[in-house]
């Protein structure tokens, strides 16, 4: 379809640079309206004060057969559903785990790297992206020796854990965290609002005075309202991230740290607790960014090196 100049959604509708994607076809291959269904439900508003909507689980979804006409053969459909089954389960039973699996991310493009396997048994990267797109030029290989990257990290890692103890560690997030300014934050927020709360008032005396219609007004107004709601959803955000800073979290720290200099071989699992996940640059430089998901605060300390070690 990219070969062929065959337009997306997004190119049709809003005139966006886009390409066709896997995931994208796999979604058109497994909707149901194409074969005259009607799916209802399939997402919902997180509250009635929270006006994200959020996925439901496929059990919770209502289909109601046969609302329009099909323009594919439901004998088909089955057909593909059958080959989508297939594949996603030949995909998903990996021949190889890696210990870095899951954690490295293309810095350019944000799409995962994943590992290969050369006829001479070494290891390589390459950028997802790159390699389902290659003849579009969206990205680069990204492409060099997994075994190499995975020595690095370890020794990195293993050496920050050494040189610093758990107290360290723990100073040094904090310090990261300290950085922003939370009650001048705050008080710039509440500024904001209270500074959106008299236009609202001058624009009320306007309107009575006759200088605005009711229908500007009550657009006006609207668009406001919105705009403050948003900055008292983030004044709230701020005001728990702020005391989540007083919270004590060096035995938390303290319990990873020692499990991972314990081990004589990292598993997946420890490392995926002390990684986010890892950047890897066309230049090769790398950026690790830590995080320890047991804590309720979610913490990244980037620590950056290229591949000569430097």
């Amino acid at each position: 379809m990219n070969s062929n100049n065959i337009p997306t959604a997004n190119q049709i509708r809003y005139n966006k640079a886009t390409f066709w994607e896997n995931k994208t076809i796999k979604n058109i291959l497994k909707n149901e309206v194409y074969i005259g269904n009607t799916i209802q439900n399939k997402r919902s508003r997180i509250s009635y004060k929270n006006r994200k909507l959020k996925s439901n689980p496929q059990e919770q979804w209502n289909i109601v057969e046969n609302t329009h006409e099909p323009i594919i053969e439901k004998q088909v459909f089955d057909k593909v559903q059958k080959m989508i089954i297939v594949q996603k389960y030949n995909r998903n039973e990996k021949k190889h785990n890696f210990l870095l699996d899951g954690l490295l991310v293309c810095y350019e493009c944000k799409h995962k790297i994943g590992v290969k396997i050369r006829e001479n048994g070494k290891l390589d990267m390459v950028c997802n992206n790159y390699r389902r797109n290659s003849k579009l030029g969206l990205c680069t290989s990204h492409g060099f020796n997994y075994d190499e990257l995975e020595n690095q990290v370890l020794k990195y890692i293993r050496q920050l854990f050494q040189n610093i103890d758990s107290k360290k560690i723990e100073l040094a997030i904090q310090n990261n965290k300290t950085k922003y300014d939370y009650s001048k934050l705050m008080k710039k927020l509440e500024a904001e609002v209270k500074l959106i709360n008299e236009n609202i008032d001058k624009m009320y005396i306007d309107k009575l005075n006759g200088k605005l219609t009711e229908e500007m007004y009550e657009r006006l107004f609207e668009k406001l309202q919105n705009e403050a709601k948003q900055k008292e959803k983030e004044y709230i955000e701020l005001k728990e991230m702020s005391e989540n800073n007083k919270e004590d979290y060096s035995k938390e720290i303290e319990k990873v740290v020692k499990e991972f200099l314990s081990l004589e071989k990292p598993t997946q699992e420890i490392m995926k607790v002390i990684i986010n996940r890892i950047e890897i640059h066309q230049d090769k430089q790398v950026d690790i960014f830590f995080n320890f998901k047991k804590l309720n605060a979610f913490e990244k300390v980037p620590i950056k090196f290229l591949k000569n070690d430097q």
